[in-house]
């Protein structure tokens, strides 16, 4: 029985280039996904224990910062009460987006890190989708 070789004999073997090259995409970052927490929160928000439940990150903070001084983003803030396990209270803040045009603007900047990363962007349908749960203007939030 003869058996036949799978590679040349060369000691090398061929690399076959593919019309499509399959680059692996690159995990979103902590700043993608703060923002897109933001986009899908509405006028609920994000706060810390929010960031810590869904991306297990307790510190939505600096993302906001950097949205806010880099990218022009205007992210509205305000504190709340907590009560931890302990009984006691601490002050938390939560934010949201200040307006449908803030949340526009929001939307382009998680597809430029979409698209550097190699992903797919948020659709049309999924950003009309978050455009649609935030005010066309900026309003005061109401007292909870």
């Amino acid at each position: 029985m003869n058996k036949t070789k799978a590679a040349p004999q060369s000691g090398t073997t061929q690399n076959m280039q593919t019309e499509h090259s399959i680059t692996p995409i690159r995990i979103a970052t902590k700043l993608e996904l703060v923002a897109i927490r933001l986009l899908e929160n509405g006028l609920d928000g994000i706060s810390a224990l929010s960031s810590l439940a869904r991306d297990h990150d307790l510190n939505p903070r600096n993302s906001v910062s950097i949205l806010r001084n880099r990218h022009g983003v205007a992210i509205q803030s305000e504190y709340f009460d907590h009560q931890h396990s302990g009984g006691g209270i601490a002050k938390m803040k939560r934010y949201w987006l200040a307006d449908r045009n803030q949340a526009s603007k929001l939307a382009e900047l998680v597809n430029m890190k979409r698209k550097k990363r190699g992903a797919e962007p948020l659709s049309r349908e999924q950003i009309t989708h978050y455009l649609a749960a935030i005010p066309a203007s900026e309003q005061p939030k109401p007292a909870a």
